[in-house]
């Protein structure tokens, strides 16, 4: 009797789990034709943290919509942009919602996606296509915005550039001037506004400076040796002499020849285009016409062949994506020595966020 028991309330715990209801189907009880919003936000704020990265993806979308509907604008747009900056504008499966909620979601996320201005896909180009040497004045950063936005670009007080992007890939240029006199961060701001939304966006330029070495001495040269790199030209014209003891024993001159110049007498007055090595013309030519057709048709055909071969535009630069760049030079320590340098720049990771009314 005692095994029987046993066994009866194994089965029992075993199947528990099977006859709980899942997440969704709590959330939709909360939800309906008669939603208590304030209950499905509690629920699903206590729930998402123990979801998988898929469910969890659902309920970060889900949460500024249920802040919104509480009236709740601070947490929707931090909500909102949070959901943004982690899954893009990948949307989940709004499957399991009822027909009530789900043309209430829709009515309120449509807007969002129209208009967030989601910066991603931040790199460094570069468009050597070997060691680079020296400090550039700037580097240049390719992203892709989602959608169409004013800009702003800024490194503290300063404003460096402004304007209007459309939506697609961007090139920024950031200057470096200044910035490689020590490794450190420093933190460009990107403010970026689309109808109501203004956005902030961090772009952190780290600069690493390394392995310094002294440079190597450079070598004693002869001073009546020609530098290296200059090409020797031969000698024209010149002359040398040897004396012993005051005595001529040796005298040598080089003189430069002088090309000869002669001329040839033509003949007489030659006609149009009559050339002088051939027999003068019959004609005139001057006195024949052109077929006034035929200069027209060739003509025709001239400009024809001109616009057909139009030339093509200039294709646009090549670059490559890479998240670091380095450059090497040389500088002069405050003792006074020439050391070898390489820095290094790179990009952190950073968000955006949703600048407060």
């Amino acid at each position: 009797m005692t095994k029987r028991i046993a066994t009866a309330l194994l089965l029992a715990l075993a199947l528990t789990p099977g006859l709980r209801a899942d997440w969704k189907s709590e959330l939709l009880s909360r939800l309906g034709r008669n939603p208590d919003y304030g209950a499905a936000w509690d629920y699903l704020v206590e729930e998402a943290k123990k979801l998988e990265p898929e469910d969890r993806q659902t309920a970060a979308v889900l949460l500024p919509f249920l802040a919104a509907k509480l009236g709740d604008k601070d947490k929707e747009r931090d909500l909102a942009a949070e959901y943004f900056e982690t899954y893009r504008d990948n949307d989940p499966d709004f499957g399991f919602l009822d027909v009530y909620t789900l043309r209430d979601f829709l009515a309120f996320w449509a807007p969002w996606k129209r208009s967030y201005p989601l910066v991603y896909d931040l790199n460094l180009l570069s468009y050597a296509k070997g060691p680079a040497t020296g400090l550039p004045a700037s580097v240049e950063v390719g992203f892709e915005l989602l959608n169409e936005a004013f800009f702003r670009v800024s490194l503290g007080p300063y404003i460096l550039e402004g304007g209007h992007w459309p939506r697609g890939f961007h090139i920024l240029t950031i200057p470096l001037h200044g910035l490689f006199e020590r490794s450190d961060t420093y933190e460009f701001i990107l403010d970026l506004k689309s109808g109501d939304i203004i956005s902030r966006k961090p772009i952190r330029v780290r600069v690493d400076i390394a392995d310094m070495v002294a440079a190597p001495a450079a070598a004693p040269r002869d001073i009546l040796s020609p530098e290296s790199g200059t090409p020797i030209k031969a000698i024209q014209e010149g002359e040398i002499s040897l004396y012993v003891d005051n005595k001529l024993i040796l005298k040598s001159r080089k003189i430069v020849a002088k090309p000869t110049y002669f001329t040839f007498p033509l003949g007489g007055p030659l006609m149009p285009g009559q050339k002088p090595y051939l027999p003068p013309p019959k004609e005139d030519p001057m006195s024949r016409g052109v077929n006034i057709l035929d200069a027209l048709a060739l003509a025709y055909k001239a400009i024809k062949d001109l616009v057909a071969k139009k030339p093509l535009p200039p294709s646009p630069p090549s670059y490559q994506k890479v998240s670091s760049l380095s450059f090497a030079y040389s500088r002069t320590t405050a003792e006074g020595l020439s050391v070898s340098a390489r820095a290094s720049v790179s990009l952190s990771p950073s968000r955006a966020v949703i600048l407060k009314e």
